[in-house]
């Protein structure tokens, strides 16, 4: 995709999001969204020493395992790099992810349990582009087995019940 060419400018912040959905041998999907946020020159952090110019700043993820109606089964976070240690520290709470469906209301209930201090914006982000990969990772997989003539694909109404 082009833009129009852009006025002088320097580049200051790169954030990069990169979202794949798998499926697995045993018959569960695994869905991955990345985090990356660097920074084009050398950054002082309030709690440690200076990032050197394009280091990960954030460097964060979640793996969710979905089964074919959409309940999250398996859930993995990860913080490689953030600015603080609480970063890595607020992990865990994503735990209360496995058993959601992800359908109508998913959102409410991602911000109701993660919002504010409950959680980390940055993992929080990731979950509304995880959900919609995990969306078209499952159409993708019934389209192709019904091109197969293994199963009937779903529809958009399937996931609004």
């Amino acid at each position: 995709m082009d833009f129009s060419p852009p006025v002088k400018r320097t580049l200051l912040h790169r954030r990069s999001i990169l979202c794949e959905g798998y499926e697995r041998e045993d018959g569960l999907w695994d869905i991955e969204a990345q985090l990356l946020d660097t920074r084009s020159f050398e950054l002082p952090l309030p709690l440690g020493p200076r990032l050197a110019a394009n280091e990960p700043l954030h460097q964060m993820g979640l793996r969710i395992a979905v089964d074919r109606d959409s309940v999250i089964r398996e859930v993995e976070p990860l913080t490689a790099h953030g600015p603080s240690p609480e970063c890595r520290d607020i992990s865990d709470t994503y735990r209360q992810l496995l058993g959601l469906r992800i359908a109508a209301g998913f959102t409410s209930t991602v911000k109701r349990l993660f919002g504010g201090r409950l959680g980390c914006t940055h993992l929080t982000d990731l979950l509304g582009p995880l959900a919609t990969t995990a969306m078209q990772t499952l159409w993708a997989a019934q389209i192709r087995n019904a091109a197969r003539g293994d199963e009937t694909p779903i529809s958009c109404r399937r996931y609004t019940r």
